[in-house]
This record gives C-alpha cells, structure tokens and sequence, in this order.
C-alpha cells in the first residue's frame, strides 16, 4: 500500500507519497501538475498498475530521481529499462488530462491505441469502454475533492499495488 498525500498550500502543491515500511518521497509541484498526478492515481488504481509512477515510488524510487540527468538515474529510470506499463500509463494519463480539461469530442480509445500503436507499445487489454467510464468518474471524482481541500489541508489516498 501506498499512502498518498497532496498538500495545498497558498502558491504551491506538495505531493508526498508513503510506503509501507514509513518511509516516504515528496516534491514540490510545478503549478497544474497536481491533475496529472490526480490522474495517475485514476488510472494506476482503476487498471491495478502496480509498475507505473506510483507503483515505483512504493517500490523505493524517489520523486526527486525523475528529474535527474540520465546518467544519474536510478537503472529503473534509464532508457529500456523503464517498465513499459510506466510508459503505457504515461500515455494514457497525459491523454486524460488533456480530454478533461478540452471540449474537443474524440475516441479515447481509439486515440490512446494509435498513441501507444506509434510508441511501439502495447494496448491495456483490461481498458474497455466501461473502465473508461470508470476511470473518468473517479479522475472526476478526485478532482472534485481536491477542490474541496482548504489551503494548509491536504488529500489523502491509500491506494494498493
């Protein structure tokens, strides 16, 4: 399990993430990041990703490792060894977060499969219409409860990987 915090501050957002065994990775975020990582947790639970961002940093990356040059990375975050179910998530939270917040009416799936199609990575075989719908309801829903957190609270999510 991972313990998941997103802390609202005036001129800021704080992710910090909890492993199991207490210890933890945080970052300052970059200003509308937040529904990005709000995405994640949709996706990453709905579709039980457990080699995704959130999966990785429960499993010891650090938040801060992301943002290293290449040659600094942890082995895990380097070129071909990246999980390919990170790199599929990527695609579809980056997709996700664009349809929220664009009027633009399109196939999700069938945008998401030419996506990962070009990539040379494979479609989730577990992301039907109906998980969309799933996932969209909860990225809503989750969305709703962040801008419901006074500044100086934060929001918090268990999720299991």
């Amino acid at each position: 399990m991972l313990i998941i915090e997103l802390h609202k501050k005036r001129e800021q957002v704080i992710l910090k993430c909890i492993r199991e065994d207490g210890s933890n990775t945080w970052a300052k975020l970059h200003q509308g990041t937040v529904y990005h990582d709000i995405a994640h947790i949709a996706i990453e639970e709905k579709l039980g990703l457990s080699n995704a961002f959130y999966g990785m940093l429960a499993s010891g990356v650090a938040i801060s490792d992301y943002e290293l040059p290449d040659d600094q990375k942890p082995e895990i975050l380097k070129g071909k060894n990246m999980p390919k179910e990170a790199l599929i998530t990527e695609h579809l939270v980056n997709l996700l977060t664009i349809t929220n917040f664009n009027t633009a009416d399109f196939n999700f799936i069938t945008e998401v499969k030419v996506i990962l199609e070009k990539n040379g990575l494979v479609f989730p075989s577990n992301l039907t219409q109906a998980k969309l719908q799933e996932i969209t309801d909860y990225y809503q829903e989750l969305i709703t409860n962040w801008s419901r957190i006074p500044i100086g609270s934060y929001l918090e999510k268990h999720i299991n990987l």
